[in-house]
């Protein structure tokens, strides 16, 4: 529909446009400082943790690059290279998991052994997140069937609903839910229920095990679009990789300016969220951020940000530990906690971060 067919139809039923607006950050999300006051686990950029897994034992098991590295007391080893981009990582009983994109889906020992548990082409390529059931088989979420697991931007740019629920046991990968909107996390709750994370919808889902192609929203109408989630004794953290801001709902909403941005425009500079700020004075129209004297004020409408959150059963926020605009901690794309301990994978920020929870995390800092 045309620009002027638009203004007609608005000027006949304004009820009938839809209108984008940003719902505030408050409660349990009020912007903090959190973030940035965590402690580093790994030198500054020398990793680009994608996401992490926490042992009982205090230590800690993380994927970057075509890696799966072993934290230890301050030191980092390589546990095994995957032969391509490692993604999700999770643990069933004493092996870890990851989905490695072109491959599929790779035990780890702690030995440094792989197997490949799951080659189907279902699982090949676009991997999201993955969850252990019970039973020790596996819910895998892919984000995409149209492009790849770093596709993210241009998934929400073409309004691509090809995400995938999928279900994987013995190497056989069955489909569980299909046209999704970017499916970013996924946990099972014990009763076998699952909670999934739809980054583009901006909402977080819960899903009968009986009905898995039917979801009820947990969280909706999201400020950000969530990522992976892990099981916490208190309930679920969620890592959220981008913030939304009122540039990119323009963008969606404005079919020929978007267009005309993919035709004309080098993809670093879409005005889209990004995992982390490069250049700010590159990037496009600065995202109508204000500077004073070269400062760049923590309220600034902010391209990348960093964001972590535990919410409840009531869906609730209970905590939530922030990077604003001005800090240097964004782009958190994984989360998870045991015995207490709480460490998050900043690939956006390239760094390995463990929480501080003195206060729990709420409130503006």
């Amino acid at each position: 529909m045309n620009r002027v067919l638009r203004g007609v139809r608005e000027f006949i039923s304004p009820a009938s446009v839809k209108h984008h607006s940003l719902p505030p950050l408050e409660a349990g999300l009020r912007p903090n400082s959190r973030l940035d006051q965590a402690l580093p686990l790994t030198p500054p950029g020398e990793y680009e943790p994608d996401d992490v897994c926490v042992l009982p034992s205090g230590g800690i098991r993380f994927t970057a690059g075509s890696k799966v590295l072993a934290w230890e007391s301050g030191d980092v080893r390589e546990l095994a290279d995957v032969g391509g981009p490692a993604g999700p990582l999770v643990r069933r009983d004493d092996t870890l998991i990851t989905g490695v994109e072109g491959r599929g889906l790779v035990a780890v020992g702690e030995d440094g052994k792989t197997t490949e548990l799951c080659s189907d082409a279902a699982v090949e390529r676009g991997v999201t997140d993955l969850a252990v059931r019970p039973d020790g088989s596996l819910v895998v979420v892919v984000g995409s069937t149209e492009v790849g697991a770093d596709g993210w931007p241009r998934a929400l740019i073409a309004g691509d609903r090809s995400g995938r629920l999928i279900t994987v046991d013995g190497g056989r990968a069955e489909a569980l839910a299909e046209r999704l909107a970017w499916p970013s996390g996924v946990a099972v709750e014990p009763d076998g229920s699952l909670l999934v994370s739809l980054s583009h919808q901006q909402r977080i889902e819960r899903r009968s095990p009986d009905h898995p192609d039917r979801g009820k929203a947990v969280l909706d109408r999201l400020a950000f679009y969530p990522g992976r989630i892990r099981v916490s004794p208190q309930g679920w953290w969620v890592a959220a990789p981008y913030l939304r801001n009122r540039a990119t709902e323009l963008l969606l909403s404005e079919p020929e300016m978007r267009d005309d941005m993919i035709n004309t425009v080098g993809e670093a500079q879409w005005l889209l969220p990004s995992l982390r700020r490069e250049n700010i004075y590159l990037d496009p129209l600065q995202m109508g951020q204000l500077r004073v004297l070269g400062v760049l004020k923590p309220w600034a409408p902010p391209r990348s940000y960093g964001l972590v959150f535990l919410f409840g059963g009531d869906g609730r926020v209970i905590e939530s530990h922030h990077s604003r605009a001005d800090g240097n901690r964004h782009g958190i794309t994984g989360v998870d906690e045991a015995g207490g301990r709480v460490v998050v994978a900043g690939k956006g920020c390239r760094a390995l971060l463990e929480l501080r929870r003195d206060n729990g995390g709420t409130g503006a800092a």
